[in-house]
């Protein structure tokens, strides 16, 4: 299919369906789990491509769903202002890192996130110090974001320091993670990596994310949600230390 090969298509689908599932249950991490799935079929640059890709898309109708944008914007402004300089860091050091590299950045990063959420480790950020903080949770964001396509990490780690009430941080993140998706792709056609084989992969994607996300939905109604999160961290932890032992 436009000079992909067929079977590349298939698991792009199957993972992506797989990580919809996976979003809508908990509510996070398709991220997460397509770059701890894509660097096994294909190289570890094209994946970050492809899900950085998906991203935005994947966030605009969770976005419409939660409402609230103004009070959003609001919270998180000083993350988006400094969203900015760290996508554009972030892209400038990627294109000097070699496949290994990225490979064990991104199995550490899968790590540390899977990690840092089995141990309910979390921060308290103090109203006035919201401003200096959220910059530097945005920074931050942005130069993870632009080398591992994840920077999902330092979203829910900031909103949740500031004490967000659950429709807040769905419009927040949703917020964060379309304005960052969008940043990223971006920086990616900058530096040539988003070819047109990485958008259409990414369209392919999408295919297999919102059918996934809609069944998820359904199943998070019946699963014991706090079990099954468990279960998905901990083989996180696991995929991710196969990909850091590979870039070996």
């Amino acid at each position: 299919m436009f000079g992909i090969d067929v079977s590349i298509i298939v698991w792009v689908l199957a993972i992506f369906l797989f990580a919809g599932v996976i979003k809508g249950v908990l509510g996070f991490g398709l991220p997460i789990i397509t770059m701890s799935l894509l660097p096994f079929i294909m190289p570890i640059e094209k994946a970050i491509v492809i899900s950085a890709f998906v991203q935005p898309a994947t966030n605009v109708f969770q976005l419409i769903s939660a409402g609230g944008v103004g009070k959003s914007l609001r919270l998180v402004w000083p993350v988006l202002l400094m969203l900015v300089p760290g996508v554009a860091i972030g892209a400038w050091y990627l294109t000097s890192l070699d496949s290994k590299s990225l490979l064990l950045l991104v199995g550490l990063t899968i790590v540390t996130f899977a990690l840092v959420n089995l141990m309910g480790f979390r921060i308290d950020i103090p109203a006035r110090h919201k401003v200096l903080i959220g910059g530097a949770f945005g920074f931050t964001a942005g130069v993870f974001g632009a080398m591992t396509a994840l920077n999902g990490w330092a979203f829910i780690m900031y909103l949740v320091g500031i004490g967000a009430d659950r429709p807040t941080f769905r419009s927040a993140i949703a917020l964060l993670f379309l304005v960052s998706g969008a940043l990223i792709s971006s920086s990616f056609w900058a530096i040539g990596w988003l070819t047109w084989e990485a958008a259409l992969l990414g369209a392919i994607a999408l295919l297999g994310a919102f059918p996934g996300m809609s069944l998820g939905n359904r199943l998070g109604e019946r699963l014991p949600g706090e079990s099954f999160r468990k279960g998905v961290l901990i083989a996180l932890v696991l995929i991710g230390c196969v990909l850091a032992v590979q870039s070996g």
